[in-house]
């Protein structure tokens, strides 16, 4: 019988293999298999034992669906080649069984609910089964909101973790902040509107907070603390809960609503939270109850109706969703009138100046970037290696939501951080302080996105003036040689769209 940890994965990645119609020998199906394995988080193996196990144990199934083994080998040159029958295409040329649907039934039950069962070892077997019997085969007809590519990377491990009562060590990092570490101790994992979501307690600390998978940067199990249970049964965690955050004030409000008689046809197929309860003034309006504890993602939810849809009680809950509805219109007003947006949101004076001050300023730039009242004076020390790394970084704010330039100075680099909202871009400076005076301060503020391509591309263009047109002693470049690693006809083109 072959090692069932992981073994359904290894069995697709040998049909993957094995289908295109090669031979392969037994090391480098081992090294195939361990390369997908590392890259999917989990562990390789190493033992001759497990990899011939795993070959009789698809000898036993193409013996049970076909009378016959399906990969066969020969021996050449003291080595052993491997390869599926001749006629033989893939292992999952099958319907499933009934014994698996019902396994895939049960495996939905534990994906919905993530509970810790010991059971679920076939998970993956039944998952590539079902990827590659049913959907490979058949045209797409229904598409699900499926993990990001951080969620698959982690979600493995931290199931593994919360079943096996393990404490984890995160780099974590929100939204416009810095990166963290935090110890954890995991106890559910949620999925809230396509978002995946690590409920678990800071070491030392008593609150449960919600951790969201596509903001942890780094992860890895601590061996030395000791987890720490939780009392918390989640099942009963969310009954007056709408989404992820548990509020500071944990008392659940008794909410009234009116909303208009045409939201009720998708309140009653999509309810806000299971508590809704729904009665029909008359033809025209409906009155909404809802037993819940008032946290953001409840907001978000009342406020997606906004226009059709009234807060009646609590009195101070109304107040609060009536103000934000007058910043919105505030918000509103001034986009129309070409104006940014308020509350920390309007953009700044964003300047990158270049200061040459002799000949050889090729060797270290001085550059100084403003921002607002703030301005900040430095070097790049010997950069020209580098242009085309500036480059990449610059088109990157085009297409990507965060981007970060280093720009290098002694030991520690100075490093601009872009973040990317729509039309504006969060610029986090964090400057080298070696030799720091006043004026080099950390800064943090918005600007629309095209200012700051431009000045940021601009800008460091008037950097490399700074070398030389001819070629000189000490020099082992000159301007053109640099100006066209650095050049982009992508950012030009975006800086001249309108």
């Amino acid at each position: 019988m072959a090692n069932t940890k992981d073994y359904g994965l290894r069995e697709m990645i040998y049909d993957q293999c094995f289908s295109t119609g090669k031979e392969w020998t037994g090391k480098q199906l081992m090294d195939i298999v361990n390369k997908q394995l590392v890259e999917r988080g989990m562990r390789p193996f190493t033992s001759r034992t497990t990899f011939m196990q795993d070959i009789q144990e698809m000898n036993e199934k193409f013996k049970r669906l076909y009378q016959r083994r399906g990969i066969v080998w020969a021996d050449r040159n003291k080595r052993r080649y491997y390869r599926y029958r001749k006629g033989v295409s893939s292992i999952y040329n099958n319907e499933l069984t009934q014994d698996e649907v019902v396994k895939m039934q049960q495996l939905r039950d534990v994906l919905q609910e993530f509970k810790t069962r010991p059971d679920f070892e076939w998970m993956n077997q039944m998952l590539v089964h079902l990827n590659q019997n049913i959907i490979g085969r058949q045209k797409e007809i229904v598409s699900f909101e499926g993990a990001t590519r951080k969620d698959k990377v982690y979600m493995m491990i931290l199931f593994e973790a919360i079943k096996n009562r393990q404490v984890l060590d995160v780099v974590y990092r929100r939204v416009v902040q810095e990166s963290e570490q935090v110890v954890l101790h995991p106890y559910y994992l949620k999925q809230y509107r396509s978002r995946w979501y690590l409920l678990a307690k800071r070491n030392r600390e008593n609150d449960i907070e919600a951790f969201a998978l596509d903001c942890i940067e780094e992860l890895k199990v601590n061996e030395t603390v000791k987890y720490q249970g939780s009392k918390v049964l989640f099942k009963n965690y969310f009954d007056h809960l709408v989404g992820v955050t548990m509020p500071k004030e944990t008392m659940v409000e008794h909410l009234e609503l009116w909303a208009d008689a045409s939201l009720v046809p998708l309140l009653m197929a999509t309810p806000i939270h299971k508590t809704q309860m729904l009665t029909m003034n008359d033809d025209k309006s409906c009155t909404m109850t809802l037993d819940v504890m008032i946290n953001d993602e409840l907001e978000q939810e009342l406020m997606f109706y906004a226009d059709r849809m009234v807060v009646k009680s609590p009195t101070f809950f109304r107040d609060h969703m009536m103000q934000r509805l007058e910043r919105g219109q505030t918000a509103m007003k001034q986009v129309e009138e070409s104006k940014p947006s308020q509350n920390g949101y309007e953009p700044v004076a964003f300047t990158f100046k270049y200061i040459h001050e002799d000949k050889n300023d090729w060797m270290d730039i001085h550059y100084r970037i403003c921002l607002g009242q703030m301005t900040m004076d430095s070097m790049i020390s010997d950069y020209s290696n580098d242009w085309g790394s500036i480059r990449s970084s610059l088109e990157r704010i085009v297409d990507h939501g965060r981007t970060v330039i280093e720009l290098k100075f002694e030991e520690e680099p100075t490093k601009i951080e872009l973040k990317k909202y729509g039309d504006m871009v969060h610029v986090l400076v964090t400057p080298n302080y070696y030799d720091a005076n006043e004026e080099q301060m950390a800064f943090n503020g918005w600007v629309r996105c095209k200012v700051a391509v431009k000045v940021l591309y601009l800008g460091l263009a008037g950097c490399l003036t700074a070398f030389p047109k001819e070629y000189v002693d000490g020099c082992p470049y000159t301007f053109d040689v640099v100006f066209d690693e650095f050049r982009s006809e992508k950012i030009e083109n975006y800086l001249k769209a309108k």
